[in-house]
């Protein structure tokens, strides 16, 4: 059993145990095409691995995904897993890192040489390493343990000898740190995408789709949710035509704060899409699951109710703020948060 084999390092998916389809993961839609052909590619890697193979010419199967928490980078990759019948497992980093000397490198290594042989024996497998930077960090950054930088180049040498072999294993790595990995890490990787907090127009089809769903559920949903949404969409992208015609160029949401400055002086939107600034979809689902819980016992989803709940809930990039605010050259990387609590566990408290 798979399950059994790579079960110590993480959760391991099939098809039918993955909840998420490709469909569920709006827009990003440029990375849903480049996605969609390396999956293909991977089920028919087999075919060709041996003509591969004879003209030097192997293809490396990594890919990297950064960007803010909850914006859809595990997901994503699940729903590719799950529309291609691909297992996955998502390592998790706390099950690599340990304050045993040796036994990082040995995990490591361990759980790339085994989702290879499993490759080898049953064809396109993934391997997804959840919070990368916990085992490919700076290996320059003087915080970093001589064991973590050991780690690093371990784990370079296991993803080259993969990609050498021409084995049918597509490695993925996500972070929410990428200023925090090694240089030589971001080469190992083919492709590199970036994940974005949605922006107002993405925002408004994530909060229709809850809704939606709500309404599915044969709950009441008041009509003023949607007449309320409308009418703030409008309002935003009127603003943004008469900005864009005044500047004389296309202006983004999140290139400078042109467009909500301008909202602000006008002063007269306060809606769903301007309080979820900085939300990612998931921030907007848990806001949403507050929402349902107040909606079941009154019967009824109401704007105030749906309002308030994902006021309750806040955005993930204020927390994102605030860690790069504290994160500096003075400030230990995850791995080395990770390696240290570890070892708390590990040696218990100090002797007083």
């Amino acid at each position: 059993m798979i399950k059994d084999r790579l079960g110590k390092y993480g959760a391991v998916y099939f098809s039918g145990d993955i909840k998420e389809s490709v469909e569920d993961i709006l827009g990003n839609e440029t990375k849903k095409e480049i996605l969609d052909d390396f999956f293909k590619a991977l089920i028919k890697y087999d075919e060709f691995s041996e003509q591969l193979k004879n003209t030097k010419l192997t293809p490396n199967l990594t890919v990297l995904l950064y960007g803010p928490p909850g914006t859809g980078k595990t997901s994503l990759t699940r729903g590719f897993a799950k529309k291609y019948s691909i297992p996955i497992c998502i390592v998790e980093s706390d099950r690599l890192v340990s304050p045993l000397l040796g036994d990082t490198i040995k995990n490591i290594r361990g759980v790339v040489e085994l989702a290879a042989e499993i490759s080898k024996e049953r064809g396109a497998f993934i391997l997804f390493f959840d919070e990368i930077d916990a085992v490919g960090s700076e290996r320059s950054n003087i915080h970093e343990v001589g064991e973590i930088k050991r780690a690093v180049i371990s784990f370079l040498q296991v993803i080259d000898r993969v990609n050498y072999e021409g084995v049918p294993l597509a490695i993925f790595g996500a972070t929410n740190h990428q200023h925090q990995l090694d240089s030589a890490i971001w080469r190992r990787f083919t492709f590199h995408f970036k994940f974005d907090f949605p922006d107002y127009n993405l925002r408004k089809q994530i909060i229709e789709g809850f809704v939606y769903k709500i309404e599915n559920a044969k709950i009441g949903v008041d009509n003023s949710i949607f007449t309320n949404l409308n009418k703030e969409y409008k309002e935003i992208q009127d603003i943004v035509k008469e900005l864009e015609r005044k500047l004389g160029r296309k202006i983004s949401e999140f290139d400078d704060n042109i467009l909500w400055d301008e909202v602000k002086r006008k002063g007269k939107i306060e809606g769903l899409l301007k309080l979820t600034i900085g939300y990612s979809g998931s921030d907007i689902e848990r806001g949403t699951k507050v929402a349902l819980l107040k909606a079941i016992n009154s019967e009824l989803l109401t704007y105030d109710i749906f309002y308030n709940s994902l006021k309750m809930v806040g955005g993930t990039a204020i927390h994102v703020e605030r860690q790069d605010i504290l994160s500096d050259a003075r400030t230990p990387t995850k791995a080395q948060k990770v390696f240290e609590e570890n070892k708390k566990k590990l040696l218990g408290p100090p002797e007083i």
